[in-house]
């Protein structure tokens, strides 16, 4: 009987004595989960967020203290979506998150790429096999943008530290969200480059005939308004040359919310409404593209002006001054002939024979010319037409006439005239140096000495000014 009781108090005193230690062991397990503002506090406060700034970043440190051996996830869930009394959020693409590689030390960092704070459960993080402690750093941005509205805004994440295949229980942190948006309503104005300065140049190389200007309407105005451009003075060279007006012309596009000037127009003296904002004024984007137009007319230089852009509406008592660019075309000296069609080493006539009716060879010439100077247009031929045996074609019978092409300058052979060695001046411009266009009609007979065959000459054509 007393043995009998003597096992009975052994047990209990075992029983008790292993719930003890599970105590005790459950009592001493750590595993805790702290979430710390860089910059301090118990909150994440953006502070003020507005256009000044491309994106307001904070970071937040999370600590994950454990020794219960498990492995283990930390899960971020929005319980409250950032939001302003109003009811205006903050929406998913302006509300990002992404983990700073390298500060967690042994376990997956789940968000090294940046991607949106969304409502649901986002697994930021997963420790290693061993679930040692660990701490990693977030860092939340807010991008401003002309969807939102201006207010107080807040909102609430929790993080759950949460073990896997484990009783463990979890634990959660919840970490208030504050952020001041202040969108300033404004209009930005800039070239590609970011320069102050539209050029444009013209000549065979595209990539200065165009210049795109791009209009930022941040924020809105909440009534309509309208944005008009004007030209200070008519572009004007050093030599005082004015530029024509039809030289530059511009387009617009890629408003949204808006309406830009859809067709081309040519620069003035007068003001010129380039957009029209929607009836509620929201913000918006756009485009005008200034292109330089093929001139030949236009004198030689580099002419300058600047350009004015006004808003005005209802919003404003009178215009408000935006911005203003200068403006500078360049129209590089061009004095050329083009011949058509090329006639390579000179002109041959084929299979000529004494008896048949003279053959004719026409050459157009072209004059492209923006120096505003007097020039002429000659003509030299190197030899008498001969073949390849070296038998000439005698003067007279090689004649030659110019014909007009609306021509503007003094044609000097309007009648067949015979052509000879020396040089003959084919054309005279006009005074002012105006481009011009002719015809050469070349007519060759064989004398009835002279053998049938192919003869040929080459001829140079020169221009000079006068």
């Amino acid at each position: 009987m007393k043995v009998k009781n003597l096992v009975k108090i052994f047990v209990s005193f075992t029983f008790l004595y292993m719930c003890a230690c599970m105590y005790v062991n459950k009592a001493e397990a750590t595993f805790t989960l702290s979430v710390t503002p860089y910059e301090g506090g118990y909150d994440l406060r953006f502070g003020r967020v507005s256009y000044i700034v491309d994106r307001v970043n904070r970071e937040v440190i999370i600590d994950v203290n454990t020794d219960i051996g498990t492995r283990y996830q930390v899960i971020q869930s929005v319980l409250e979506p950032l939001s302003n009394n109003e009811g205006d959020r903050i929406r998913q693409s302006n509300f990002l998150i992404y983990g700073i590689r390298g500060t967690n030390r042994v376990g997956t960092l789940n968000v090294e790429q940046e991607i949106p704070v969304s409502i649901g459960r986002q697994v930021l993080y997963t420790s290693n096999s061993a679930g040692e402690a660990d701490s990693f750093t977030l860092v939340y941005s807010i991008i401003p943008s002309p969807d939102i509205l201006p207010g107080s805004y807040r909102g609430r994440i929790a993080f759950d530290l949460e073990p896997i295949d484990s009783t463990q229980d979890s634990v959660t942190v919840i970490l208030n969200i504050f952020a001041e948006v202040d969108v300033e309503s404004k209009v930005e104005i800039k070239t590609e480059t970011g320069s102050r300065n539209i050029i444009l140049k013209f000549g065979e190389n595209q990539e200065f005939m165009s210049e795109d200007i791009l209009f930022n309407i941040k924020g809105g105005f909440g009534k309509e308004f309208k944005i008009f451009q004007e030209v200070t003075q008519q572009p004007i060279s050093n030599e005082g040359n004015y530029l024509d007006w039809e030289a530059v012309n511009f387009i617009g596009s890629g408003a949204e919310k808006g309406s830009v000037i859809s067709n081309f127009s040519s620069l003035s003296d007068e003001k010129e409404v380039i957009y029209n904002s929607s009836v509620n004024g929201e913000a918006d984007r756009f485009i005008i593209t200034y292109i330089l137009a093929d001139l030949p007319q236009q004198k030689a230089g580099i002419y300058r002006t600047s350009i004015r852009y006004f808003l005005e509406g209802m919003a404003f008592a009178e215009p408000q001054f935006i911005n203003s660019l200068d403006f500078e075309i360049e129209y590089p000296a061009i004095f050329e002939l083009v011949v058509t069609p090329e006639i390579g080493s000179g002109i041959e006539f084929r299979n000529l024979k004494s008896r048949e009716p003279p053959r004719t060879s026409e050459i157009t010439l072209q004059v492209k010319s923006n120096l505003g100077k007097p020039y002429q247009v000659s003509q030299r031929i190197s030899s008498l037409f001969v073949n390849k045996e070296g038998e000439a074609i005698p003067e007279g019978y090689f004649k030659l006439k110019t014909e007009s092409l609306d021509t503007k300058g003094i044609l000097k052979y309007p009648k067949k005239e015979s052509v000879n060695l020396n040089e003959m001046v084919l054309l005279i411009s006009d005074e002012q140096g105006s481009p011009d266009t002719f015809k050469v009609i070349y007519e060759l007979s064989l004398p009835p000495d002279l053998p049938a065959g192919d003869y040929s000459t080459l001829i140079t054509y020169s221009i000079l000014e006068r």
